[in-house]
């Protein structure tokens, strides 16, 4: 996986990317907007697998506008609106992994959940994911 293109991915739809520095930022993450531009920060301290994560993630917020969502003040909401991130997010990097490494009948998806940082509670989303590669891989001929 290529960390320069997904951020360049990322710029082109207007966000502005900031490496900050550990010292001063506890989080892996965040989004956020300032005079109509916005902007995602992430932890330099991070692998690049990480740094990649993490701008899926954020990403997904930017797409889904989570930002200007006043429903975000209610916690139930909020953690709805993190779980829909962390889906997209789930989502987008297995469909990266896969154009390096193309999915096969063979992928042990708990050994592939421990390494991507995914927790349990997405098996059945890994699964599905996985099936649709894996036949999506067939039909292009790439297994």
């Amino acid at each position: 996986m290529d960390l320069l293109k997904v951020i360049k991915d990322t710029e082109r739809l207007g966000v502005i990317i900031l490496f900050v520095c550990p010292e001063n930022y506890s989080e892996k993450g965040r989004h956020f907007s300032c005079n109509d531009k916005y902007f995602i920060t992430i932890n330099d301290r991070l692998t690049d697998t990480e740094k990649i994560q993490v701008i899926l993630h954020e990403k997904a917020h930017y797409l889904n506008q989570d930002i200007c969502n006043s429903l975000t003040l209610i916690p139930t909401y909020q953690h709805r609106i993190e779980n829909n991130a962390e889906t997209e997010r789930i989502i987008n990097f297995m469909s990266l992994v896969n154009e390096e490494y193309p999915i096969n009948d063979q992928l042990n998806y708990i050994h592939y959940m421990k390494q991507a940082h995914i927790h349990q509670k997405h098996e059945t989303l890994v699964k599905e994911t996985a099936k649709n590669l894996y036949q999506t891989n067939i039909k292009k001929n790439l297994i």
